[in-house]
């Protein structure tokens, strides 16, 4: 069973939402991530935040909770530790991408608290799809043109690419240097990639 997380960040068009299971895996909402829900005529299994972008009155969920506007943790940290607290490991979050930086990228600070709890986290739109590595994995072709690796949180050792248009072998990804970006797939081949160290952000995208 997955769990989707709706956070409170414009989504311009639900298109890319159609086919998604919402009915028969977990919904939670993390605040303002409310709309969303709304407009695609979803009851969400669980409302949390601390109220600053609805009125609890307003809200329709088969469970609430309400937290203080005081606190350490934005919404959608609270939902996502929610969904682990509740053996969750595979977590989509929507609504991510787009208005206040700050949040867009504590999102990206999310998908590595997915990881570290032994989960999988996914942040998509219309035109992107991030995701983290700390091991070796796979990438297969999709509707995304390009495919970017970053190095999130401190360097990656001996980072190699093969079987993608740019290949590559022993690379050091330094932090704060851009080594990896824009690359993409050779017809139908499947891209295999591996390192001994870090955290890899890959970020899958079109124009």
């Amino acid at each position: 069973m997955k769990c989707f997380v709706f956070c409170s960040s414009n989504i311009e068009s639900y298109d890319f939402l159609k086919g998604f299971d919402f009915e028969n895996n977990f919904v939670i909402c993390a605040d303002g991530g409310y709309k969303h829900t709304q407009k695609l005529g979803i009851v969400p299994d669980l409302w949390l935040g601390d109220g600053d972008s609805l009125k609890d009155s307003d809200i329709t969920a088969k469970e609430i909770i309400v937290f203080p506007p005081q606190k350490d943790n934005t919404d959608s940290d609270l939902a996502v530790m929610e969904a682990l607290k509740r053996g969750y490991k595979d977590i989509t979050i929507l609504g991510a991408l787009g208005g206040r930086l700050d949040h867009e990228y504590s999102h990206f600070c999310l998908l590595r608290k997915i990881l570290d709890n032994g989960g999988r986290g996914t942040i998509l739109d219309s035109d992107n799809e991030i995701t983290m590595e700390n091991k070796n994995f796979s990438v297969f072709p999709n509707d995304k043109k390009y495919i970017s690796f970053f190095p999130f949180g401190g360097d990656v050792s001996d980072f190699c690419i093969k079987g993608l248009l740019y290949e590559t072998e022993n690379m050091h990804l330094v932090s704060g240097e851009v080594q990896a970006s824009s690359n993409g797939f050779v017809g139908e081949t499947i891209g295999e990639i591996s390192f001994s160290s870090g955290y890899v952000l890959v970020i899958r995208s079109n124009d």
